[in-house]
């Protein structure tokens, strides 16, 4: 079955490289990014950005590279209302001052988006630029980003961009995932 995919794939590749563009748009409609914050009492509350955006290039070599763009303005947290004031307070995200929240891929072999596994970029948050490892879940079907979604998922140190408020309540791990669709033939 293994062997059937990658053959799949291949074809896949060799069609795409003839006809198809090699930068693909983020379809916000149908992606989505989440954060994810533990706090020390049993609460564990989740956001979702609803604006996403961003493209997926294709480079030389079997290379593909992801840029990413999350608005944190249109965060929304779930759970109670200080939860979301929290978040996007000047001691945490600090959203007047930086509202976008970026990331961008080092070149990664496009078979990670098949099978999965780890690609590493610089993350932007709040100010702060740091080199980040992202996980991405083996796909679900032969054209990953088209037909299914490419989903990933990651842990980033909120020190390590100077969120250091709230230390005794919020615990130092910040969880996102995303699972991204790309726009066909713009």
């Amino acid at each position: 079955m293994r062997g059937l995919l990658l053959s799949g794939m291949v074809l896949f590749a060799i069609k795409a490289s003839a006809i198809e563009p090699n930068v693909w748009r983020i379809d916000s409609s149908k992606s989505q990014a989440n954060i994810g914050i533990s706090l020390r009492i049993p609460l564990h509350p989740e956001g979702q950005f609803k604006a996403i955006s961003g493209e997926l290039t294709r480079l030389a070599e079997h290379k593909m590279s992801v840029n990413l763009q999350l608005n944190v303005q249109d965060l929304k947290m779930n759970g109670p209302h200080w939860v979301q004031t929290s978040t996007l307070s000047e001691s945490f995200l600090d959203v007047k001052n930086y509202p976008v929240i970026r990331f961008q891929s080092v070149p990664f072999s496009n078979q990670v988006l098949i099978s999965g596994g780890e690609f590493k970029g610089q993350l932007t948050l709040k100010g702060k630029q740091q080199t980040v490892t992202f996980n991405v879940l083996p796909s679900t079907c032969l054209r990953p980003g088209f037909t299914c979604s490419i989903v990933g998922k990651g842990l980033v140190n909120r020190h390590d961009f100077g969120i250091t408020a709230n230390r005794w309540t919020v615990r130092e791990q910040v969880r996102f995932s995303f699972q991204l669709k790309f726009i066909e033939n713009e």
